[in-house]
Formats: C-alpha cells, sequence, structure tokens
C-alpha cells in the first residue's frame, strides 16, 4: 500500500513503507544498537525547546541520524488518536531523511482519567495529592493498552521505516523517581499512602511472610495483614542510630523493600505491551536505576529494583542523565548506575549527556566559555566511545550548541565512533559492587551512602585504570579483577558470602566499609549480628581505625566509614594494577581511544604496558606518538583524546 504523511506542509513519504528492524545485539563484545541488521553508532540528538527544527537540521548537517524526541501518546478520552503522535516525526526526517528515531512518550495519566480515577492518585505525606500512584492496576492496564495501540500505530505509519522504538516515561521529571521527590515550591513529598499502595502493601506483606505469625515475629509485636500500615514519614526518617535494625524497624526495611516494585511492575508491563504492539525488532527504553546518583535518598526513589528491570526481556536500553556529581570543568564524567550489570543482561546503556556549555542557562556545572565547553563535551564523549555506550547530546533551554565550533567537534566524533575500529581494549582490574538491598537498612540522607555511593562513584575516574561497576548479587558471576571494592555490603545473602571467601582463597585484594556481611538475609528473614561481621572480615567491625589485613597471597581492606579514592588507587597499585596515569585527572581508556581530563595544569603522563601507537583527536594540530610512556603538558580543564593502534 502506498502511503504519505503530510503535516505542517511537509511530506514524509510517498512509497510502501518498511518498519525498520531495531535491535540490541552484540558487537565487539558488547550491546550495540543493530539497524536492519547492521550494528550502528548510537549518537543522537535531543533538542527540548527553542527553534528545534533549527537545532535537528544543525546536527543532520553533521552527519547526525539517531534523534530523540517528545511524541504525543494519542490516549485520548473517547479513544486512540493516531494523528496525534505524527508531528514531532515530520519535523525530524524533514531535517533528516535518513532519520532514526526512539520517540519519548510519557504514560503519566492525563488530566481526565485522573477526574475519571480519583482515588488511584498517589497520597502524600501531608494528604496532598499528586499523579497516578504507580500501584494503581487500573492506570498500568489503561497506560498498557495505550502502548500498545501508540506501537502498533507507528509501526503501520508512513514514517515506520525511521522510528526504531519507543522511550516511555513517567515519574518526576519522566525518570520513573517516585512521586514529590526533589518536589520545588512545596518541598519535598514522600508517598505512597494511596489505597492502590496500601493494597499491594498487603499483599506484598501476605506474600513475604505467609502467616500472621510470621509477620508479628519479624515485626516484634502483633500485627495483622488486614490491619499493617505503612511506615509514617516521621517513622521513615526517625533516627534510629547508624542502622535501622530488625525487629523494631523492621516494618521500615520490608517497606523500602516494597516501594520499588509498584514501578517495576509498571515498567516491565508497558514494556511488554509495547513488544505486542511493534514487535521484538521494535525498542523499548527507560530512565531506570540510578543507584549512584541518589546517597541516602535512594530508599525513597523507587529505582532500587535494577535487578528486575535487566532481568526483563522486553526492555532493552536503559538511559541516565550523565552524573550530575562533579560533572564541572576539571571534574568527571560518570554514569548514575551500575553498567557493567546492565550490559552483562544484554541491555544497551544510552548516556543523555545534559552537559551545560556555555550558551545554557543554568547552573550545575556550567562552563565557562567556548574553550570549557569543547573540553567538557570531549570528556563526556571519551567516557561514552570507551565503555561502548551510546551517547545523546540534550539541550534543554534552546541553544545549548547553536555554534560552528560545537557542531564541528560533534561531526568529528560522530565519524570517529563510526570508524573506529576499536580493537584496543585494556581489561578493566578494578571493580565495584554495589547492593540495593543494604540501602534499606541506612537513616534517610544517610551519610554512608552519600560518599561511598555518590561521592566515591563520580571519582572513579581518577583511579588512573579502566573499572567496573556491578550490583553486588552479580559478585558470583562476574569476571575476575585484581581489586574489589565493596561501598555498602551489609546485608549479604549466604551465596555472595561464599564468592567473598573464594575471592580471599584467590588472593584478591578486597576493600570494605562500615558494618559490612552483619546482616544475613535468608529467604525473607534478616539476621542482625556484629560477630557476623567480624566473622567474613576477619577484623574488629567496631574499631575506628582502618585495618589492612593479609589474606593468604591477597589483601582485605576495611574502612569504618569512608573509602576514598587514594584509599584504591594505593590498593590498586600494590595489586599489580595498571595506571595509565598516576595524577589526579579524569582518565578514560577502552575501545580504541585514551584520554585524559585535568584537574589541574602541569605536566602529565600516560604510561602503557605495551608499545602503541597514538593519534590525537578533535584538534586542529594532531600529533602521532609510538612507545609506552607519554609526557606532555595540559591547561586546567582541557581533554585530551588519543586513538590507540
Amino acid at each position: 500500500m502506498l502511503t504519505s504523511l503530510i503535516l505542517a506542509g511537509w511530506m514524509i513519504a510517498a512509497a510502501p513503507q518498511t518498519p525498520v528492524r531495531a535491535e540490541v545485539r552484540p558487537y565487539r563484545n558488547a550491546p550495540a544498537i543493530w539497524i536492519n541488521g547492521k550494528p550502528e553508532f548510537a549518537y543522537a540528538f535531543l533538542p527540548c525547546a527553542g527553534d528545534v527544527g533549527k537545532y535537528y537540521q544543525q546536527f543532520a548537517e553533521q552527519g547526525v541520524r539517531f534523534f530523540t524526541q517528545g511524541s504525543d501518546l494519542g490516549n485520548r478520552p473517547d479513544g486512540f488518536n493516531g494523528a496525534a503522535c505524527d508531528n514531532g516525526f515530520a519535523v525530524v526526517v524533514k531535517c533528516q531523511p535518513q532519520a532514526l528515531s526512539l520517540p519519548r512518550v510519557s504514560v503519566t495519566a492525563p488530566s481526565w482519567w485522573l477526574e475519571r480515577h480519583p482515588d488511584e492518585r498517589v497520597v502524600f505525606d501531608d494528604g496532598s495529592l499528586g499523579p497516578q500512584s504507580m500501584f494503581s492496576q487500573a492506570w498500568l492496564e489503561d497506560a498498557c493498552r495505550w502502548v500498545e495501540e501508540y506501537a502498533r500505530h507507528v509501526r503501520q505509519s508512513a514514517y515506520a521505516s525511521h522510528v526504531i522504538g519507543m522511550h516511555i516515561c513517567s515519574g518526576v521529571t519522566d525518570e520513573w523517581q517516585s512521586w514529590g521527590l526533589w518536589d520545588e515550591g512545596s518541598g519535598e513529598r514522600r508517598g505512597d499512602f494511596s489505597k492502590p499502595a496500601i493494597a499491594a502493601w498487603r499483599a506484598y506483606l501476605r506474600g513475604k511472610y505467609k502467616t500472621q505469625k510470621a509477620l508479628c515475629a519479624a515485626w516484634g509485636r502483633d500485627i495483622s495483614f488486614e490491619s499493617a500500615e505503612m511506615p509514617s514519614r516521621a517513622r521513615r526518617e526517625a533516627d534510629f542510630g547508624p542502622l535501622r535494625t530488625p525487629p523494631e524497624q523492621q516494618d521500615i526495611i520490608d517497606f523500602y523493600d516494597f516501594y520499588w516494585r509498584g514501578t517495576t511492575k509498571a515498567i516491565t508491563q508497558l514494556a511488554a505491551a509495547a513488544k505486542r504492539g511493534g514487535g521484538r525488532d521494535f525498542l523499548v527504553a527507560y530512565f531506570y536505576g540510578y543507584l549512584l546518583q541518589y546517597g541516602g535518598r535512594s530508599q525513597e526513589s523507587q529505582h532500587l529494583g535494577l535487578r528486575e528491570a535487566i532481568d526483563c526481556p522486553d526492555i532493552d536500553v536503559l538511559v541516565s542523565p550523565a552524573s550530575y556529581s562533579g560533572r564541572g570543568p576539571g571534574g568527571t564524567s560518570t554514569f548514575m548506575s551500575l553498567t557493567e550489570s546492565i550490559v552483562k543482561r544484554g541491555k544497551f546503556w544510552w548516556d543523555e549527556a545534559d552537559n551545560r556549555t556555555h550558551l545554557a542557562k543554568s547552573d550545575l556545572g556550567r562552563a565557562a566559555d567556548l574553550q570549557e565547553t569543547l573540553n567538557v563535551l570531549k570528556r563526556e564523549y571519551a567516557h561514552v566511545l570507551t565503555k561502548q555506550a551510546g551517547l545523546w547530546w540534550m539541550d534543554q533551554q534552546g541553544g545549548w550548541f547553536d555554534d560552528p565550533v560545537i557542531l564541528d567537534l560533534f561531526r568529528q566524533q560522530r565519524e570517529f565512533g563510526e570508524t573506529n575500529p576499536g580493537a584496543w581494549r585494556p581489561k578493566a582490574e578494578v571493580a565495584l559492587f554495589v547492593d540495593a538491598k543494604s540501602c534499606y537498612r541506612q537513616p534517610p540522607d544517610s551519610a554512608f551512602l552519600f560518599h561511598n555511593l555518590n561521592v566515591l562513584a563520580s571519582e572513579f575516574p581518577r583511579l588512573g585504570a579502566p573499572y567496573d561497576a556491578f550490583l553486588l548479587d552479580d559478585l558470583p558471576a562476574a569476571s575476575e579483577y585484581k581489586v574489589y571494592v565493596f561501598p555498602n555490603a551489609i546485608d549479604l545473602t549466604d551465596k555472595e558470602r561464599r564468592a567473598i571467601r573464594a575471592l580471599q582463597r584467590k588472593g584478591k585484594t578486597l576493600i570494605f566499609a562500615g558494618p559490612a556481611g552483619e546482616g544475613r538475609r535468608k529467604g525473607s528473614s534478616l539476621h542482625v549480628d556484629r560477630a557476623l561481621s567480624d566473622k567474613l572480615l576477619g577484623v574488629d567491625a567496631s574499631s575506628p581505625y582502618p585495618v589492612t589485613k593479609q589474606t593468604g597471597r591477597g589483601k582485605l581492606i576495611w574502612f569504618s566509614e569512608k573509602i576514598t579514592l587514594d584509599d584504591i588507587r594505593a590498593a590498586a597499585r600494590d595489586a599489580g594494577v595498571h595506571l595509565f596515569s598516576e595524577s589526579d585527572d579524569a582518565l578514560y581508556a577502552g575501545n580504541g581511544m585514551i584520554a585524559l581530563h585535568a584537574r589541574d595544569a602541569g605536566p602529565k603522563t600516560l604510561h602503557f604496558p605495551n608499545p602503541v601507537r597514538l593519534k590525537e583527536l578533535f584538534c586542529d594540530t594532531p600529533f602521532t606518538w609510538s612507545g609506552t610512556r607519554l609526557d606532555f603538558d595540559m591547561k586546567p580543564s582541557e581533554t585530551r583524546c588519543f586513538a590507540v593502534k
């Protein structure tokens, strides 16, 4: 059938439209985006304001084909309206006839739906109402229908050859963050005390404890499934000391194990609906899994279900903004999530690079001038490329990249990404293992979590060597490293304990903080005993001083509170990890590239274990070099990128 679409005077096509086949499949030992049977370098652009047609055109002129943009879901009170979905695609395809679009679609309940379903709205701690509860089954059923209708529509539309999938969004800032988190003006609020959430909470308790006797024993008081209330905000935020402990605070621990489950149920069921409408070769993407960004707020974020998200066969792509921690000039580029756990499950990681250029009107690491802008953009690209991830540049306000020098840098980056053979891949010898379930026992806004997750993760590029980041429960199946860092391994399963002991026997270097292993999780029970920590570590975990202990050929290092990057670097050096850089600068190495972003001005050195050939990238006067040691000078906040052969 001949199809055409004319919107705002623009014709997309007048020819048979075959839906694009978009898949995540392995390429060079990592998940990659495949389009119609060929791997592609996922380099994209998302404008959010201003003259978006102009900005699309600018990126198209640099050869960019991947785009993402907001798209109407077409959900109307009287049924699905396909025409409402179409305008954004026409703008993109007019600017780039070879465009490949990942539309960003919100499933947040519209006002007409909330008026019809007033009891399905989230209820906050102050009694106020928000959008739909993530535990609302009525909303989820309707949202699944909307998503399936949308996916089927775009796959049969005149732009089917341009749409590679859909990025499904809801929650605060469309990132599946819990409603109330980061609220401005009214102050942060806490949920969810709605009828659907309370019903789900009681069903969770019944599923976990089975009998009322077991529930009473776990909570240390008389309680029934029918009367169990959620812990109030005051109780959740009360000062119970360094850690919540059962049975006195088991209800709070249970609540945080429960709270993220409404969100993961929603995103997995919505993903299945998108696949029903769009097919298996229609990508499904989500913002999710920001464990390295929230610190103590991770409990309230509803983002602690990363394991369920990455185990879902219908989710292909996970996304986050570039980490906001330390992202300014002279800082680092890091991801918000545990990307090695994600890619080990065959999912693709796509970085939303909303770095503030000097043309931005907001702060949050804003560059002061064009040179700082270029160097931050080079650093962000180097991080993404060396991790074999995807990148989309996000312009939140309009005009952030409206400069020919910036656009030319983007052209050079795209060309290198598309032609880079990527053969040079030094193995990471250091890995970070973060435990989601141990976050339940931390006090609100925990300084321990803020430092050992948020701050430490943002400093890791200064290590001077490649590193990986995992969920702790991936430890038994992870590749071998020389140094293992456990920043919050408080509550462990028996399987995790056995994996740690096996590493000790193998002579690895293990770094722990706090009462590691004091909680033993077995089925639905949690037993807490400081002696468990002492036994696991072989040190007195009540000591205020760091302890280093030889464990056969290996070493165990324990800190009562904070692990610092200097501690990890010293341990890595002692363990024989190859440090490409000994300076305190951000280093990115892998996939055919090595890059350094200077914290301070001065002489720098790159060390290679074997002779290599380097060619400098993204500069006016590139040079080539061969050898094992390169000495050079750098300016403050400068980024130097080199192709490595």
